[in-house]
């Protein structure tokens, strides 16, 4: 085992990274639908529906290369050095992730591709779901969002008691539509580029961030949801997205 036996820190405390993004997303779209997406040699588990994932749950993650797995992990990342109390990280800065100790040894060795179909933000404390912009940018229905592709990293279990590997999910900053929103978005990663990023020959920290900078702005639409969903328990579509509970 890595480090042994250790009790970290409870998951309403984990905490994001400096210039966090809140912690709340969508995966609605069916696990065959994914394996055929994602190109998935290997699908491991099995992965419900989810309208309101946070941290401390198992979440989808793709990984590897010949064989390509459709995984699940647990969303809070712990580097394998650290000690009992550790608070998991749910996101790392894109700008210093091949740097910052707690991520430079996954950014360049465990990398994965994090599916949603939208993440929760709030402003004034209204939470807005963010999804990929329709035709002129406008917003596409909620449920017909279509998924993307989170950069996230990894590390591998570190006790015999769980035995799932942990994840962050890498932010930059917002774009200037969403910035009114909140600073930080996630980093996604364009269909073209999913190979280069799960590549495991890819192990140089500058080429990595080269890889990193190079990676376009995914034009996202916001609009408002119901402040239901800031209830992790709340899973229903229809409550969430009703537009008779927005306020």
């Amino acid at each position: 085992t890595r480090g042994g036996n250790r009790t970290l820190g409870a998951p309403e405390a984990w905490l994001c990274h400096t210039g966090l993004m809140c912690g709340r997303f969508t995966l609605f779209t069916d696990d065959q639908d994914l394996v055929t997406l994602f190109d998935v040699d290997v699908m491991e588990g099995e992965h419900a529906p989810a309208f309101n994932q946070a941290p401390s749950q198992l979440i989808r993650s793709v990984v590897g290369d010949e064989p390509r797995s459709l995984t699940l992990q647990r969303w809070g990342l712990v580097p394998g050095w650290a000690k009992a109390g550790f608070k998991p990280l749910i996101n790392a800065r894109a700008e210093t992730v091949t740097e910052k100790p707690s991520f430079r040894a996954a950014a360049s060795r465990r990398r994965c591709l994090l599916p949603t179909n939208g993440y929760y933000e709030w402003s004034d404390k209204q939470p807005f779901f963010l999804g990929a912009a329709g035709k002129e940018g406008q917003p596409v229905p909620p449920l017909e969002s279509p998924v993307l592709a989170m950069a996230g990293i990894y590390e591998a279990p570190w006790s015999d008691i769980d035995t799932v590997a942990t994840c962050a999910v890498v932010t930059r900053e917002a774009t200037d539509s969403l910035g009114h929103i909140h600073p930080r978005m996630p980093l996604f990663v364009p269909e073209q580029l999913w190979e280069e990023w799960l590549d495991p020959t890819l192990t140089d920290g500058e080429s990595v961030a080269a890889l990193i900078d190079s990676l376009p702005a995914t034009l996202l639409a916001a609009q408002p949801v119901s402040k239901a969903v800031g209830n992790v328990r709340v899973q229903d579509p229809e409550v969430i997205f009703s537009p008779t509970t927005l306020f």
